[in-house]
């Protein structure tokens, strides 16, 4: 049998150990990339385990830089994973889940870092067997040091939600939630870190006007705040 090209074989076996566990990204923005960077960082999963896709080779580089391997099949994440990364724009999302359904099996578990979009919708979108997972980060997470809370599908276990926590906590704060609570977090920390960046500019701003070379005085502001 084969979809979009891609062969498909019988459905692997879901690995937990880092160095069987594949990793798939669709989608290849930002904060895929953080989240990818903090893996790799802290040695939760091969480079070589990571596969990641994009319409086009604009951000596909700097996967590659890291070790990665890339694509601009979404199908061949899929087929190629475990542990399958949802990170498109919104609108595009029900578009992709619709062309990946077919290929995602009982042993695959599907994260979505997509914002606005329930586990409900995702639930509906994919097969019922699938074990879904919402997460929701916010930018820090692109230099290890973010806050992120996430959410589990009614098909997701404590394994599950154990092995996301467990690799997640390579990018910063991990906490289980309700999902009631994710719009809430991205008031927080998603909202929240734009405040406190104003707030660092400001105890800048005054040490400049005192005499304090601006780029000095922007770090000690940062410093003084982590």
């Amino acid at each position: 049998i084969s979809a979009g090209g891609v062969a498909v074989g019988a459905w692997p076996r879901a690995a937990m150990e880092a160095s069987e566990l594949w990793v798939g990204f669709v989608g290849a923005g930002r904060m895929a990339g953080g989240l990818v960077r903090g893996l790799l960082q802290a040695g939760k999963v091969p480079a070589s385990n990571v596969l990641a896709s994009a319409p086009s080779d604009k951000n596909l580089a700097a996967w590659r830089e890291l070790g990665c391997r890339t694509t601009h099949c979404n199908l061949e994440v899929v087929h190629r994973s475990t542990l399958v990364f949802l990170a498109t724009k919104p609108h595009i999302l029900p578009g992709v889940l619709e062309e990946i359904r077919p290929a995602v099996g009982p042993h695959h578990i599907v994260v979505s870092l997509v914002a606005g979009v329930t586990i409900q919708t995702l639930q509906r979108l994919l097969p019922p067997w699938t074990k879904v997972l919402r997460i929701m980060p916010n930018l820090p997470c692109v230099v290890q040091a973010g806050a992120m809370v996430f959410s589990r599908g009614s098909n997701a276990g404590d394994e599950e939600a154990t092995l996301l926590k467990s690799l997640l906590s390579s990018c910063g704060l991990c906490e289980e939630v309700p999902e009631s609570y994710i719009d809430i977090h991205t008031g927080l920390s998603g909202s929240g870190v734009a405040y406190v960046y104003l707030f660092a500019e400001a105890l800048a701003e005054g040490a400049v006007k005192m005499g304090m070379p601006g780029a000095l005085a922007s770090r000690i502001a940062a410093q003084t705040l982590l």
